[in-house]
């Protein structure tokens, strides 16, 4: 360990535990995971619950239908502006470029 205390980076944690922490840390770990996998096991949640629960959590008043109201809202109005525009265009240039009419 002393050739590492010279190069750069070695105050990171990882670096300066001992070997026995690490082994530690790791038993630990293995040790939680077993204790969660022994609760699903014994009470596993269903897809409908992950999903409900985390449903739930959101209670503002932004929600998915708020937004999409507001986003079709948007919508409609720059579709309704685009054709009002383009319509006073259209007799823009037939009032600029008259056609001629023949038949008289």
């Amino acid at each position: 360990m002393a050739d590492y205390q010279n190069v750069p980076g070695a105050g990171d944690d990882l670096n300066t535990e001992s070997v026995e922490v690490l082994r530690e840390r790791l038993n630990t770990m293995k040790r939680l995971m077993a204790e969660r996998t022994a609760q699903q096991q014994d009470n596993p949640a269903s897809t409908e619950e992950i999903w409900s629960t985390r449903r739930h959590t959101s209670t503002g008043i932004i929600d998915g239908n708020f937004l999409s109201m507001a986003f079709g809202g948007a919508l409609l109005v720059i579709v309704s502006v685009s054709v009002y525009a383009f319509y006073n265009l259209y007799h823009a240039i037939l009032k600029k470029f008259p056609s001629k009419h023949e038949e008289l």
